[in-house]
Parts: C-alpha cells; sequence; structure tokens
C-alpha cells in the first residue's frame, strides 16, 4: 500500500492517497481506485492503473494514442447522461509532465473516476443493449473525424481472425503443456470453418471496406451508467482504439451481450443468441453511425458476430493450449471453457444466420439505408 502511495505521489492529483482498493475487473491492467485529501479537507477520486507491458510492450505509442483518442472525444463525443467529468477517462499527468510513472514495478497512469455510476457484463433489459450500441455506434461517428494516420498500432493484428488461426496452428503444433490432446474436438470445429475467417480482413485490405479507428473491446462493461438515470455516461477501456473496422466492434458487442450464458458457462445448453437483444443493440449502433458506414459494410454486417466469436473462441483456445499466458484465470481449464461457449454460441450465430438478415434489414429499410442483404 505505502508503495502503491508512493506512485500517487508522481502524478498532479489534489493532496496525498488516503485510500486504495484493487477493482476486480479487466483481464488484462490492474487497476485500483484511489481516494485523495486535498488541503481543504475535500475527498477526489481516481483510477490508478498498472499497464500490463506484456500486452502493450509499446507503451508510448499506447498512451499517445490514448491522450489523443481522449482529448478527440472530449470534444466530439455526447453521451445521453454526460456528467461533468465528461464522456472517458483523461489522464492526469505526472508532476514532470509525462503521460505515464515508469519504476522497477511496471508503468502507471492516473485517470478520472467516474462517480455514481455502474457498469454491466450482461445486458439486464434489452433498453439497456440499444443505448450501448448507441454509445458504441456515436463513438464510431465521432473518431471519424479524426485522421487515420494519428493512431499507432499497439497490437498488430489485434483483429484479425485470419491471424488468430495462424496463432492457433502454432501453438497446436508447439503443444507446449500437452493440452492438445484433450481439445482435438474443439480443433476439428474451428478447422471446418477456416475459410471464413478471412471474410472482414479480405475486404479490408482490399480496399473494399474503410478504415476506421475503432474501439476495438466494445464489451458491454466499457460503458458506465448513471446511477439514477440508467443512461450512458461514459466510454471507457481506451487501450485498443486503432485501425480497424467498425464490424469488429459490432459483432464483438453482440458476442458478448447475446449470450444468454456466463462467458466460461460449462453447460453449453445454457448458451444461444438472444435475437431480441441483437434487434435493440443493432437500432441503437446503426441510428448513431449506420449514415456514415458504406454499403459494402452494411453488407458484411451480418457476419461480424459469427467472425469476432469464432476469434475469441480460437484466443482463448489458444490461450488454453499455450498455459494461459494472455487471459487472467480464476480456476484451471476456465480458458478451455471460455473458448467452448464462444464455439457454441457461434454454432447458435450460424444457426440464425437468416434471422439475423431479417433484422438487420428491417432496420436499413427503416433508416433509408439503401442495401438489399441476400436471403
Amino acid at each position: 500500500m505505502d508503495k502503491l502511495k508512493d506512485t500517487v505521489k508522481q502524478f498532479i492529483a489534489h493532496g496525498d492517497a488516503i485510500s486504495i482498493a484493487k477493482i476486480k475487473k479487466g483481464y488484462i491492467n490492474s487497476t485500483y481506485k484511489v481516494e485523495t485529501l486535498s488541503e481543504h479537507n475535500h475527498i477526489h477520486q481516481y483510477i490508478l492503473q498498472r499497464i500490463n507491458t506484456a500486452v502493450f510492450p509499446n507503451v508510448d505509442a499506447l498512451m499517445s494514442n490514448f491522450q489523443l483518442t481522449t482529448n478527440h472525444l472530449a470534444q466530439n463525443l455526447q453521451m445521453p447522461a454526460q456528467h461533468r467529468r465528461g464522456t472517458v477517462q483523461m489522464l492526469r499527468p505526472t508532476k514532470d509532465g509525462k503521460l505515464y510513472f515508469k519504476d522497477d514495478s511496471g508503468c502507471w497512469r492516473l485517470m478520472t473516476y467516474f462517480d455514481d455510476v455502474y457498469s454491466l457484463d450482461i445486458p439486464d433489459s434489452p433498453e439497456v443493449f440499444y443505448y450501448v450500441g448507441l454509445s458504441f455506434g456515436q463513438f464510431i461517428k465521432a473518431m471519424g473525424t479524426m485522421e487515420l494516420e494519428k493512431i499507432q498500432v499497439v497490437i498488430p493484428n489485434f483483429h484479425n481472425t485470419a491471424s488468430r488461426y495462424t496463432d492457433l496452428e502454432a501453438a497446436i503444433a508447439r503443444d507446449a503443456q500437452g493440452r492438445v490432446g484433450s481439445v482435438t474436438d474443439e480443433i476439428s470445429f474451428i478447422r471446418a470453418r477456416k475459410d471464413s475467417f478471412g471474410k472482414i480482413t479480405d475486404a479490408l485490405e482490399s480496399g473494399k471496406i474503410p478504415t476506421r479507428i475503432c474501439h476495438n473491446d466494445c464489451n458491454l462493461n466499457n460503458v458506465l451508467f448513471d446511477n439514477e438515470t440508467h443512461l450512458p455516461v461514459a466510454i471507457i477501456d481506451l487501450d485498443t482504439v486503432m485501425p480497424s473496422s467498425p464490424l469488429y466492434d459490432f459483432g464483438d458487442s453482440m458476442r458478448i451481450g447475446t449470450n444468454t450464458a456466463k462467458d466460461d458457462e460449462k453447460d453449453l445448453s445454457l448458451v444461444s443468441c438472444d435475437l431480441l437483444l441483437y434487434e435493440m443493440y443493432a437500432r441503437g449502433y446503426l441510428e448513431a453511425c449506420g449514415d456514415i458506414l458504406t454499403k459494402e459494410e452494411l453488407e458484411l454486417l451480418p457476419y461480424a458476430a459469427p467472425i469476432i466469436t469464432a476469434e475469441d473462441g480460437i484466443r482463448f483456445l489458444t490461450d488454453h493450449i499455450n498455459g494461459d499466458t494472455y487471459y487472467h484465470i480464476d480456476y484451471p481449464g476456465q480458458n478451455l471453457d471460455r473458448a467452448r461457449t464462444q464455439l457454441k454460441l457461434l454454432e447458435d450465430m450460424e444457426k440464425k444466420l437468416p434471422e439475423i438478415k431479417a433484422i438487420l434489414q428491417k432496420i436499413y429499410d427503416e433508416l433509408a439505408l439503401d442495401v438489399k442483404l441476400c436471403p
């Protein structure tokens, strides 16, 4: 605790830290809620975070992206229940004017803490998921006014399903922990679908669809809601903001939010894609940014959720085979449970693809988006 308090002292904050508590959310960085006491006996709250440099080795690029993104969104993103603190977590500089502090324990940053808010891991109503879609759609539209070249790639091929599949095959060949023999069914399921994994990346590389600045981690719990109005206040977790496709953002939210079970559910009979939730999110998202998406992007939108669901299943399975080196786990085999959940969800999405297309076509028609999906 004393070490953490000393770290807080390196930043420009109001007073000294009087309490620091770990926030047990997120797979990647270590996050703490900090309370400081100013000279006027006012309590101030911040987020202190140690950056996972194994995931983000180029911290300078990461923090440059973060500052550029937050500064831009502070001017261009308006949330339905925006607080006085704004729409994003703004950085507090160090006392020597830097974006982060580095010592022998790692790289640290201090950011805005939002009070009187909550987050959800799964939607507690269809209306909530509508507002999540609206929020991430507004994010895409707001970032569309920023020069693409300013944002650096901090994790190459972060959303590149074909590349993730190549990583899986390499992990299978190494079999570092001797686990491949116990996951042959999952490997066969993925291999049977490998020809579909390049649908989005091929379109990006060929120029068929544009590259845009995207959030790239559109988890429901990255939208904060106001305690009283239950409307969105802010979008957080901006470390993966990079050039990509909004198809991945859209699909990732659907992967997380429409799943009727936990992300590490052992009873796979509970896993399915909730189409009412799908429709509500799609409506919010397209109301916010449908007018800037191209015809080609809208034609690919039905495939976004299955592709990103496959990608996450591949990533969890790869990490399980490698020995759980990327994602935090709470028990042995959790990454395998996560992989199995994703693959079951993918299977259900594939079965429901005609219904998904019908949902999207209805919204396209209502919003006068000139696209006709193939049945």
